[in-house]
């Protein structure tokens, strides 16, 4: 259903975190109960971070299904549904735009709004413990980012890279060879998701080693192409804030590095 969705024309987009959990899925504590349908369920809870809202035809979301201890994944039909509450969807808080400004990432309320079980079940169970393809998403996002920025300045140093001075000489080396490792960074990670086995450890290296990466090439840009990257009509200083996102996104920076170390001693830290 999805992909025939997709392939004529719809939006899909994501509203799985929730407020208080950390960026951690496990931490779910929305709850879907059954409705009269096989696979149909009425799902309550706040919802933020809703990506692509008002634009999107279906969001993918979490929730502990009835009888179950466990979250798995459902879907939202949200063509047409009003966001005032009376179908089961009110705005809590409409995002800000600090940061990824078009992400339409606002924050909702549900309450017994229609959702539609994945049909195989335990899959984000599945996904948690692998853990190769939802991050390779979110950081696919940044390593675009970054490419186009570099991609950019390279075009208007184009005119005038002759009279830089030594140091932004030095900050525009060090803008190619950090380019150069998030794109091998990347291609790591797809290597370990694409492969058998758990990926989660060789993808999180990756995705937190091109979050910090990210962030250090797009202060060096801003800092050889000078104050005018602040200047609206400049996309350099929003795209400085919005490569920051990727070490916010799942895992979140906290959690992030709590996976790693303890993956680092799996035999110690997991008996």
């Amino acid at each position: 259903m999805a992909f025939k969705s997709a392939s004529d024309g719809a939006w899909w987009g994501t509203i799985t975190s929730e407020p208080g959990s950390g960026g951690d899925l496990a931490k779910t504590k929305a709850v879907a109960r059954r409705d009269s349908s096989e696979g149909e369920y009425l799902l309550s809870g706040l919802k933020h971070f809703g990506s692509g809202s008002g634009i999107t035809s279906f969001m993918v979301t979490s929730a502990i299904p009835e009888g179950e201890t466990e979250p798995d994944w459902f879907y939202l039909d949200m063509r047409g549904v009003p966001w005032d509450g009376s179908r089961g969807a009110k705005l809590i808080a409409a995002w800000d735009g600090h940061g990824m400004g078009a992400t339409q990432s606002h924050s909702f309320m549900f309450e017994d709004f229609p959702a539609t079980r994945t049909a195989w079940h335990g899959t984000l169970q599945k996904m948690m413990k692998l853990g190769g393809f939802v991050p390779c998403l979110f950081t696919a996002v940044i390593v675009g980012i970054v490419e186009t920025a570099i991609l950019t300045a390279h075009q208007q140093l184009e005119k005038w890279h002759t009279s830089l001075r030594p140091y932004e000489q030095v900050e525009w080396s060090r803008v190619e060879m950090e380019g150069w490792l998030i794109r091998q960074a990347y291609e790591g990670m797809l290597r370990a998701a694409e492969g058998e086995g758990n990926a989660s450890f060789e993808v999180l290296q990756g995705k937190t080693a091109i979050a910090e990466l990210a962030e250090t090439t797009l202060a060096r840009i801003c800092k050889i192409v000078g104050g005018g990257t602040y200047n609206k009509y400049s996309p350099f200083g929003f795209w400085c804030e919005d490569v920051r996102a990727l070490g916010f996104l799942r895992p979140p920076w906290g959690l992030a590095y709590s996976a790693l170390f303890a993956q680092s001693w799996p035999d110690t830290n997991n008996p």
